[in-house]
């Protein structure tokens, strides 16, 4: 079979080069520079929409002052002068053993000075609140520690019972106040007892001398004087002791025949 010859390519004429590469050129600026730009369109501001809020700010408190301390009670005015009487619950001042003292430490500590009352509460007929000194002071807190009240479990919470537990506690241990002598912790003052009453002794009566007894003894030989001794007064004589006179030696009532207090003349 004969070869076919190749059918020879066409070849694209130049000029349409030209013009597909004007083209080219032109669709390539017309889309760097041809792009419009756009404006910036205003954006709306935001709406800010104010809500107005209420926020209730606490109740300042009124300026108290303590004018008078009478046991647990304590009475306040405000300054308009309109007094209250205030009860302090958990406590209950000594009033018998230590109670002066007690009163005057109270009178001191409060009667002139600005409180404030907490956790006020309305209980038969009487107000109940806690009283706190302008420095954050807690009154019962204070009668407790320096031994001037003791705890009562009446109107308080079990946290606030365990404080004033705690105060007492530690007066106790320190033996302040009622704590210490003379009331040693009892409500009650303990009775004086009269001071005894010193009996003198009676005074000795002097014996009187007991009168002597008649002596009943016959009068005996009187003893001789010394150990000589003469069986006769030739003894005596020979011994050249003769005479012999009472209260010589070898002189004996024996060789005085006749008593005269000469023996062996």
């Amino acid at each position: 079979m004969p070869d076919v010859p190749a059918t020879p390519k066409r070849r694209v004429p130049t000029w349409i080069k030209i013009v597909l590469a004007v083209f080219a050129v032109l669709f390539v600026l017309g889309a760097v520079f041809g792009k419009p730009t756009e404006k910036p369109v205003a954006q709306p501001a935001p709406t800010t929409t104010t809500v107005a809020t209420t926020s209730s700010s606490p109740p300042v408190e009124p300026v108290l002052r303590v004018t008078r301390v009478t046991g647990s009670s304590i009475v306040v005015s405000d300054t308009a002068g309109i007094s209250k009487t205030v009860y302090v619950p958990g406590i209950q001042p000594a009033a018998d053993c230590y109670g002066t003292e007690t009163a005057s430490w109270a009178t001191a500590f409060l009667v002139g000075k600005e409180v404030s009352l907490q956790s006020v509460t309305e209980e038969a007929g009487r107000t109940l609140a806690h009283v706190l000194l302008a420095d954050g002071t807690d009154y019962a807190v204070a009668a407790l520690q320096g031994g001037y009240a003791r705890f009562v479990a009446d109107a308080v919470t079990d946290s606030y019972a365990n404080v004033l537990r705690s105060a007492e506690s530690a007066a106790s241990t320190a033996k302040a106040g009622l704590w210490g002598p003379p009331c040693n912790g009892s409500p009650t003052t303990p009775p004086v007892a009269p001071p005894p009453v010193t009996v003198p002794p009676a005074p000795a009566s002097t014996p009187k001398p007991a009168a002597p007894k008649p002596s009943t003894q016959k009068p005996t030989e009187e003893p001789d004087v010394s150990s000589a001794y003469y069986a006769n007064c030739s003894e005596a004589r020979a011994a050249g002791a003769a005479p012999l006179h009472r209260g010589d030696p070898g002189y004996r009532s024996g060789l005085d025949r006749d008593g005269d207090g000469t023996a062996c003349e």
